[in-house]
């Protein structure tokens, strides 16, 4: 035990006071602070970005009023003909012109690609306006009768109904903004899993293939049992993730004081994040049980493809199926974020290595039933059981195994190994 405490202590000491881990707790801080700064400036430049100048060609007059009373920033110029207004777009003079041909109401809009985006469904909404009003006096149709379809506004409010736990029917708009948090926590969930598992499935397969690769391996499981060895590993890392999150915490429940202080939420007295989180109790508690697991698995699996390495340079071709695997996982998620009754989101939710990923968003969208999530958490923590116990068994061949040609031949050998030393007991 005090071996194992010893491999811990190591292990946790050495990540914790590195610089690496210092980039990993600030780069989604600064990650965040960028994708802030950037929406601020696309934002702020939006709007000198959709404005410019334009030509209007073939207008009547009364279409010209139109047009003019649905411009919304633009300079328009109707004094062009088309050859002119073609010279003037290659020029960059203005970034498009309106041709209306014959005596269509419906014009034809001309840019360059590299022109600026000028926004045309403020000139759409007015002649399609303008075109109704037509056709209603064509058909004869009184004012009162035209105010009367217009005023016709059919918005269909989607509804999901499900059984409570005591049997009632609850209903939930899909435009809940309880249910909008919870599809929000789904999401963080799969970002957070994904970055934690791109993070340490590449330090733990490090921590083994550098002590395999530089022979110090041999001394150190001369005083130590393999299976010490490998758990001191698991847990030091374990710890690290530990310590990483808790700092996040610390960080949250500072700027949320920060934030109660100063009142910087003032503007959203509509914002009831009490409410919120209250009505996403499940997605977080199930969305962290999920994150262990998943973490868990993959950092397992990790070590033991890292015990696979004959040197440290093989390490990230060993790790690059389990790092696809939780690429595909993490697409599949994002895929079940509009999409959770798909049938390949629901048999891929049961599958262990992509439940992390696929499961919060289906608990947050209230589609699967609690028989579901509680075959997907035996079946994780089975197979969770199964990833350690296999680990712990071929570990001690694995690590003593130097081979060029591979991972599946430097298993093979290890597991010829491993049947040899049951044999001989």
């Amino acid at each position: 035990m005090n071996r194992l405490s010893i491999i811990i202590k190591e292990v946790y000491r050495k990540n914790v006071l590195s610089w690496s881990f210092f980039w990993m707790i600030v780069s989604p801080i600064v990650m965040i602070g960028v994708v802030l700064l950037i929406g601020y400036f696309i934002g702020s430049s939006q709007a000198d970005s959709t404005v410019g100048n334009i030509a209007v060609i073939g207008a009547e007059p009364e279409v010209q009023e139109i047009i003019e009373q649905a411009n919304e920033g633009n300079n328009i110029a109707y004094n062009y003909g088309l050859e002119g207004a073609e010279a003037a777009l290659q020029n960059d003079a203005i970034e498009g012109y309106f041709y209306f041909e014959g005596e269509e109401d419906t014009p034809t809009y001309y840019r360059k690609t590299t022109s600026k985006d000028i926004s045309l469904a403020p000139f759409e909404e007015a002649l399609t306006q303008h075109e109704f009003i037509n056709s209603a006096e064509e058909l004869g149709l009184t004012s009162e009768q035209l105010n009367e379809i217009q005023s016709i506004n059919i918005s269909i409010d989607s509804v999901n109904i499900s059984l409570s736990d005591d049997g009632e029917v609850v209903e939930q708009s899909t435009q809940d903004p309880v249910r909008i948090a919870r599809i929000a926590i789904a999401y963080a969930v799969s970002i957070i899993v994904f970055i934690f598992i791109m993070n340490y499935v590449s330090i733990i397969s490090q921590e083994i293939a550098v002590e395999k690769g530089s022979r110090i391996m041999e001394i150190i499981l001369s005083s130590v049992s393999p299976t010490a060895h490998f758990l001191g590993k698991l847990i030091g890392i374990l710890l690290v993730i530990l310590t990483q999150i808790v700092i996040y915490l610390v960080l949250y429940f500072l700027i949320s004081f920060i934030i109660q202080q100063f009142n910087l939420l003032a503007n959203f007295e509509g914002l009831n994040i009490g409410e919120l989180l209250q009505g996403s109790g499940n997605v977080v508690i199930l969305g962290i049980i999920y994150a262990i697991s998943g973490i868990l698995i993959y950092t397992v699996l990790a070590g033991f493809l890292g015990s696979l390495v004959s040197k440290t340079e093989d390490v990230n071709k060993m790790i690059t199926p389990i790092i696809f695997l939780a690429l595909g996982g993490f697409y599949i998620g994002m895929f079940a974020l509009n999409s959770t009754n798909n049938p390949l989101v629901r048999i891929s939710s049961q599958i262990p290595l992509f439940t992390p990923f696929i499961m919060p968003f289906r608990v947050a969208a209230e589609t699967v039933s609690s028989v579901e999530i509680t075959i997907s958490l035996i079946v994780s923590a089975l197979f969770m059981i199964f990833v350690i116990w296999f680990s712990l068994l071929f570990y001690k061949s694995n690590v003593l195994i130097y081979s060029d040609k591979g991972m599946i031949n430097a298993f093979k050998r290890s597991f010829a190994l491993w049947k040899s030393e049951r044999a001989s007991k």
